[in-house]
């Protein structure tokens, strides 16, 4: 139990958000109209978000449709790029923590 919570501790929150949010996009259909939004101006009745569309247009891109991908939302491509450069940074980042020796041990033996 106490290493499934070292484990946890170690494991970064927002890379497997990202990462579960890039694996939604990719199974979405971005062809039919969706009826559910994540966008809080939306939900309130505000017609225009600047960020409205970023992820159809990721969909878009996952199904090799560059045009309505660019065209759903210009910074789509580069919001993709930036993400994945993200979790790349954050599993980094979580590997060096894994690979950390634990506070205390020392990798040097004493010879006495």
């Amino acid at each position: 139990m106490n290493r499934l919570k070292n484990i946890i501790t170690k494991i970064n929150f927002e890379a497997l958000l990202w990462s579960f949010a890039l694996l939604y996009l990719l199974f979405i259909n971005p062809y039919e109209v969706q009826e559910f939004t994540f966008c809080p101006f939306h939900n309130m009745g505000i017609e225009y978000c600047p960020g409205c569309g970023l992820g159809r247009s990721i969909s878009f891109l996952y199904h090799g449709d560059l045009t309505d991908s660019f065209q759903t939302h210009p910074l789509g491509i580069a919001a993709f790029v930036l993400i994945l450069l993200r979790i790349i940074k954050l599993a980094k980042q979580t590997i060096n923590n894994f690979q950390q020796p634990k506070r205390g041990a020392s990798w040097q033996t004493s010879t006495n």
